[in-house]
């Protein structure tokens, strides 16, 4: 009868143990059986999707990393000082700025068409974004209030990049509807592939 109640006990710990390992049906579930934990390539590290992208695929090659703005949206954004080309985290963009350096007034922001790192790279490596929309372009932003980052879904292998900064001063401007005029013109000035 001992050898009954042991065998009966065991058979249903070894039944409890399969029902459990069966059950698990949540991302973080099957990331636990699996032994990892990092976002697929469609969502983010905070968990946010990106919508299909539906609008053409826009082409990523500049000559002129500063041409991605025309003179005259640099002139309506207030750009008040020459563009220069940079580099930024190995990507080649164009920097534009209101305001002197050292003074407590104005901005920069850096644009760049980003032919090696997607919008959904850009999401899946930040925890504090939003999607937004830029024109056709679903986007992930993050924004702190003085600074904004926006990377625009508009091509396979890329994104359009944005990295703008508010400079401390009264009245300080709100930095994503600034920065995104700028994400909106890029896109737009960029030709479809």
């Amino acid at each position: 009868m001992r050898n009954t109640i042991t065998t009966s006990i065991s058979l249903l710990a070894g039944i409890l143990l399969l029902a459990g390992c069966g059950g698990q049906t949540d991302q973080t579930a099957q990331n636990t059986t699996t032994g990892a934990n990092t976002p697929t390539s469609t969502s983010n590290a905070a968990g946010v999707n990106l919508p299909e992208r539906t609008a053409p695929a826009k082409s990523l090659k500049l000559d002129n990393p500063c041409s991605i703005i025309t003179q005259q949206q640099q002139n309506e954004f207030g750009v008040n000082r020459t563009p220069q080309e940079e580099t930024s985290n190995g990507k080649r963009g164009c920097k534009y700025e209101r305001g002197d350096a050292g003074s407590n007034g104005g901005w920069y922001a850096f644009v760049a068409a980003d032919p090696n790192r997607t919008a959904q790279e850009f999401g899946a490596s930040n925890t504090n974004v939003d999607v937004v929309d830029i024109g056709e372009y679903s986007a992930y932003q993050s924004d702190d209030g003085s600074a904004c980052m926006i990377a625009v879904d508009v091509a396979e292998s890329g994104s359009v990049f944005v990295n703008g900064i508010t400079r401390l001063q009264e009245n300080r401007p709100d930095a994503c509807p600034l920065f995104t005029k700028f994400a909106e013109a890029a896109v737009q000035n960029l030709e479809n592939t």
